[in-house]
């Protein structure tokens, strides 16, 4: 992706530390939202992916209960998807992506690939307070089109342990072979970054008063 404008200002915050630890400025976007707007837009998509979370859980402990591990990598496969083009409304797109992919189609682009990086250090740094998820928040211009792009940690939970740690069931493993081939997304422990949830937006109407941000957040 070629960007015509774009600045970044990029910084690591820990709940032991009140201070900025990094900033770093790169060249201006000419228009952009405000940081008031730019904070709305951090809300809508964290509701999304409240929604989509709750409504995946909720699935996924509903298929546990009837019919163990092995219905939850059904509904990963056939109902999670459903779910997040549920939450994908009002010019919104929602995935999920990892740096080790279960399946293939959730591969990250270059700035995906770029945060989850981020994301790990940041995690590997043990500063991470339990409170406060890890993100990023950026404006991208390209082809003069104004983009709006946020990334949440995903952090390995005790249910994802099942299908996504040391110790998978080997029916529950053969079954998840038999589904994603080229799978990698094993072998976590708890509190891992498993993945991120990934959204953007078209911004049709950007502000002309603005700069554009990169946040990451502890």
């Amino acid at each position: 992706m070629r960007l015509t404008h774009k600045q970044t200002n990029s910084w690591i915050k820990s709940g032991q530390m009140t201070g900025l630890i990094m900033f770093m400025s790169i060249s201006t976007i000419g228009q952009a939202e405000s940081l008031t707007e730019q904070q709305t837009l951090e809300q809508q998509a964290n509701q999304r992916i409240a929604d989509f979370s709750q409504a995946l859980k909720g699935q996924l402990k509903a298929a546990i209960k009837q019919g163990g591990l092995i219905n939850a990598v059904s509904v990963c496969h056939s109902v999670a998807p459903a779910i997040a083009a549920e939450n994908a409304k009002e010019g919104w797109t929602l995935k999920r992506t990892s740096l080790r992919m279960r399946n293939s189609e959730n591969t990250p682009d270059a700035w995906e690939l770029t945060q989850l990086q981020k994301f790990e250090v940041i995690n590997a740094s043990g500063q991470q307070a339990a409170d406060k998820p890890i993100i990023a928040s950026e404006y991208i211009v390209n082809d003069g089109e104004t983009h709006f792009r946020y990334m949440k940690a995903i952090p390995t939970q005790e249910l994802c342990l099942g299908c996504h740690g040391s110790n998978v069931e080997p029916d529950v493993s053969a079954l998840i072979n038999k589904t994603y081939p080229n799978d990698k997304a094993v072998n976590f422990a708890l509190g891992d970054i498993r993945g991120a949830f990934s959204l953007q937006k078209v911004i049709s109407n950007p502000a002309q008063s603005m700069t554009a941000t990169t946040k990451l957040k502890q």
